[in-house]
C-alpha cells in the first residue's frame, strides 16, 4: 500500500473540502481542517483493519494522553472501518481504491474520473457494430436511411459499412438490407466489440439489486440524465436463467451513488455505472424496445449489448446465460418473421 497515494487523495479532496495535509514523517501528518490543526499517527495497511484490531486501536486512543488521532491509509473501506470513522472523529481514513476520505466524521468522495488510458490508434468502429445489432433485430429489409435512424450513424457511414458485412451474411435485396445469418452476426459482434469505452464506475451496495437500480434511476431523473439497464439484471428480464449477481446502468452522465454504496475494484461490484463513449447504445436500445410498453424502471439496452455485459460479468455460468439470451432473442426474431410471412 503506497502512502503517497493516500496523501495525494487527501490533497485532492482537500481542494473541495477545505482541509490541507502536511506530511511530517512517514508516520505523522498534520491536518488543517478550517483552521483547526490536528496531528495524526499514520497507519499504512495493505488491508483495512479487522473489527477486533480496530477496537484495540480505539481503546489505545482512549488510554493515551492528549488528543491522539489515527489516520489509516488502506486500499478499500470496510463497513466497520467506515462506521467507526464516521462515529469517532479521532479516526481518519484515506481509502485509495474507493477514492474516499473520512475526516472529522465527514466522508468525502473524489467524483473526478481518472484520465482514461491512451486509446489505441484508429477510431472504434461504433457505426459498423451498431449496424450489426440493428440487422439482428429483425429480418425485415431496411433501407440505408432507416438503418441510419436505428443506429444514430450518418447515412454515408452506413453506406460504407454495409458492404463490409457481406461475409457475415448481410445482403441487399429489392426492398433493402437484411441479415440472412443472424447467429453469425451475433457471434461476430460479441467477438469484435471492444466494450462501450468511456467512464465505468463500479459500486458495491448492501441493498437488493433492484433497489440499487431504482435509486440510480431516481438520481438520474433528478439530474435529467437518461439511463439504460444492462448486464445480469437486464438479461434476467429478457431471458431468465440464473440469479443476477450484478447490474450495469448506461447513463448519459455520471451518477454519484456514494450515499448508499462504495466504489470498489473490478469483480467486487454490485452495480456499475457506465457513461459510454459508444453513444449508439442509446439509439439501438430505442429501436429494439421502442414499440414495447413503457417499463416501470429504466429501459433496457439492446440484447446484444446486454449479452456483451453478461459475457464480461462474473460467474461460472455466464457463457450459458449469454447462449440462452441469444437463443431467446433469435427465436423471437424467427417467430416475428413467421407471423409476417403468414
Amino acid at each position: 500500500m503506497d502512502l503517497d497515494r493516500g496523501i495525494t487523495l487527501i490533497e485532492l479532496l482537500g481542494e473541495d473540502g477545505g482541509f490541507t495535509i502536511d506530511l511530517r514523517s512517514v508516520d505523522l501528518a498534520l491536518v488543517d481542517d478550517a483552521g483547526v490543526r490536528q496531528l495524526y499517527e499514520i497507519k499504512v495497511r495493505s488491508t483495512a483493519p479487522a473489527p477486533s484490531v480496530l477496537a484495540r486501536d480505539v481503546e489505545s486512543l482512549d488510554k493515551a494522553d492528549g488528543d491522539s488521532r489515527l489516520l489509516y491509509v488502506v486500499p478499500h473501506l470496510t463497513k466497520s472501518l467506515r462506521a467507526t470513522a464516521l462515529r469517532d472523529s479521532r479516526i481518519a481514513v484515506a481509502a485509495t481504491g474507493n477514492e474516499t476520505v473520512i475526516l472529522d466524521g465527514t466522508e468525502w468522495h473524489a467524483l473526478r474520473a481518472a484520465p482514461p488510458p491512451p486509446a489505441p490508434r484508429g477510431r472504434k468502429p461504433w457505426g459498423r457494430l451498431a449496424l450489426m445489432r440493428a440487422l439482428v433485430r429483425t429480418d425485415e429489409p431496411r433501407t440505408q436511411a432507416v438503418l441510419a435512424s436505428e443506429t444514430g450513424v450518418a447515412q454515408q457511414a452506413v453506406a460504407l459499412a454495409l458492404p463490409k458485412l457481406a461475409s457475415l451474411g448481410v445482403e441487399r435485396g429489392p426492398s433493402g438490407w437484411q441479415a440472412l445469418e443472424p447467429s453469425v452476426l451475433w457471434n461476430a459482434f460479441l467477438a469484435d466489440y471492444p466494450g462501450p469505452g468511456g467512464l465505468r464506475r463500479r459500486w458495491s451496495g448492501a441493498a437488493p439489486l433492484g433497489v440499487q437500480v431504482d435509486r440510480a434511476d431516481e438520481l438520474a431523473r433528478a439530474s435529467e440524465t437518461s439511463i439504460l439497464l444492462s448486464g445480469d439484471l437486464a438479461a434476467d428480464g429478457q431471458a431468465p436463467m440464473r440469479r443476477p449477481v450484478s447490474a450495469t446502468v448506461f447513463a448519459t452522465a455520471d451518477i454519484d451513488l456514494s450515499a448508499r454504496s462504495v466504489l470498489v475494484e473490478d469483480g467486487e461490484e454490485t452495480l456499475s455505472v457506465v457513461v459510454p463513449a459508444d453513444r449508439t447504445v442509446f439509439v439501438t436500445a430505442r429501436a429494439w424496445h421502442g414499440s414495447d410498453s413503457k417499463p416501470v424502471g429504466p429501459e433496457l439496452t439492446d440484447p446484444m449489448i446486454t449479452a456483451w455485459e453478461v459475457a464480461h460479468s462474473r460467474g461460472a455460468d455466464r457463457d450459458d446465460a449469454v447462449a440462452h439470451l441469444k437463443e431467446t432473442v433469435l427465436a423471437e426474431r424467427n417467430r416475428r418473421a413467421s407471423r409476417v410471412a403468414l
